[in-house]
């Protein structure tokens, strides 16, 4: 029988390190591909990591405080593309570890919309193990009526991105001088039940802080906000629709407390945790020397 790996239950999104869904007893699977800084060429190799601790609380009096962790785990040449192995470690008070990893392509960095479109760029993942203890490796696949559409995206999801200035943040390692940048996704949709509308609005808002001399991320700090909101009334009635009610709304903040390199895989064989060549630059071509004019003796 197969055996599930050890795994976080996060919420899952772009910006990843969301606070628990509240919704359940469990909180489910976290995936930090999302943490990723894509505005530049990839400065990391395999074994570099940087960690996070989050802390967080929601209007329903639940409370979080766990570590996350995110590794480089390897890279490898898959289907004639290269890509690299990101490992997520999430440790909350109390309780064991737990972890998931995922195969990026390295053509995500020549996006322009790399967290709009970060699924078309996801190859592989590992969320369970053999009867041997073998890591299964599972492909990731579009779902099939996306490729029947011009824009396989949700284009009902708002997204807002601005940069609002400069900023320091304090953490274990030092001070780190920041880019403070503003992110916000909402989406909303109503549907008919019976004689009755709902209607529903959830939203994603990040305060990010950015330094390029925090590894992989680029992140020293992010505060976190997310809300859930529903209303409803009766079906040609919308001129007495009641205000929006909170389902549920999370606060969080993660900070960072450690970044380095040569840490190994959990999940990874040792055969896996390996870098790909690097193809050499090419050389400028040398300019071949001109015979010089010989002077005719006369």
């Amino acid at each position: 029988m197969r055996r599930a790996m050890m795994c976080v239950g996060l919420a899952l999104c772009a910006a990843a390190l969301m606070p628990p869904d509240r919704t359940s007893a469990h909180v489910m699977e976290m995936n930090a591909v999302g943490l990723i800084d894509y505005s530049h060429k990839p400065e990391f190799k395999v074994g570099d990591w940087v960690q996070y601790h989050v802390t967080g609380y929601s209007v329903k009096g639940q409370r979080d405080d766990y570590l996350v962790t995110v590794i480089i785990a390897g890279e490898e040449n898959f289907w004639g593309e290269d890509g690299f192995w990101v490992e997520t470690w999430t440790e909350p008070k109390g309780e064991p570890p737990l972890g998931t990893v995922t195969l990026m392509s390295y053509a995500i960095f020549d996006d322009s919309l790399p967290s709009r479109r970060m699924q078309l760029y996801q190859r592989k993942s590992i969320k369970e193990t053999d009867d041997d203890g073998e890591p299964v490796q599972v492909l990731l696949r579009r779902n099939p009526s996306s490729l029947k559409r011009r824009d396989p995206f949700d284009d009902k999801i708002a997204v807002d991105v601005d940069t609002v200035g400069a900023d320091t943040v304090l953490t274990p390692l030092g001070l780190f001088h920041c880019v403070k940048v503003s992110f916000r996704q909402g989406k909303n949709n109503s549907h008919d039940f019976g004689d009755s509308t709902q209607y529903d609005e959830a939203w994603d808002k990040r305060m990010k802080y950015l330094s390029r001399q925090i590894p992989i991320t680029s992140l020293a700090r992010q505060e976190i906000d997310v809300s859930y909101q529903r209303r409803k009334w009766q079906i040609g009635r919308s001129e007495n629709a009641p205000p929006l009610q909170y389902l549920d709304h999370s606060i969080a903040e993660a900070r960072v407390v450690g970044f380095g390199s040569g840490m190994k895989s959990r999940i990874l064989p040792e055969s896996m945790q390996k870098s790909l060549p690097r193809k050499a630059a090419a050389a400028a071509p040398t300019r071949k020397a001109r015979p010089s004019a010989t002077k005719k003796s006369g």
